[in-house]
C-alpha cells in the first residue's frame, strides 16, 4: 500500500487576486492571504502542495471578506462557468499529464486555448 505524498493532492481554490475566470496551477506557495490556504499550510506544515486557484475578480479594498461571499455579477457568469469547465479539465490533465503540461495547457488566457484547439 502507498503513502499519499502531498504532491499527489490538488487543492483547488478561489482567488480575488486573479481576473474572473482566470486559473493558475502551482506546484506550491505562500497563502497569499487566502485563509483556506493558511489552513492547509498549518496544518501540513508545509506550502509544497500543488494547488489550482480560480480568480473570482479584484475585491474591494478591505472588503475581502463580504465579497467572497457575493453572487458573481449576471455578466460574470457565462466566464464563470466557463472557467468551471476547463476547471474540471485542468484537474484531469494534471491526473493524466501532471502538473507541468496542465500548467502549461491551462495558466494560459481561455481565448488563446481556443484559438490553439
Amino acid at each position: 500500500e502507498k503513502e499519499l505524498s502531498l504532491a499527489d493532492v490538488l487543492v483547488v481554490v478561489d482567488d480575488y487576486h486573479l481576473p474572473v475566470a482566470k486559473l493558475r496551477l502551482r506546484e506550491n506557495g505562500a497563502a497569499g492571504g487566502h485563509n483556506g490556504l493558511k489552513s492547509l499550510i498549518g496544518a501540513f506544515g508545509t506550502n509544497e502542495f500543488p494547488r489550482l486557484k480560480i480568480g473570482i475578480g479584484e475585491a474591494p479594498a478591505g472588503g475581502a471578506v463580504d465579497f467572497v461571499l457575493t453572487r458573481f455579477k449576471p455578466a460574470e457568469r457565462e466566464p464563470v462557468y466557463m472557467a468551471y469547465e476547463r476547471s474540471a479539465d485542468c484537474v484531469e490533465e494534471w491526473c493524466r499529464a501532471g502538473i507541468h503540461a496542465a500548467m502549461n495547457k491551462y495558466n494560459s488566457d481561455p481565448k488563446d486555448q481556443a484559438e490553439g484547439s
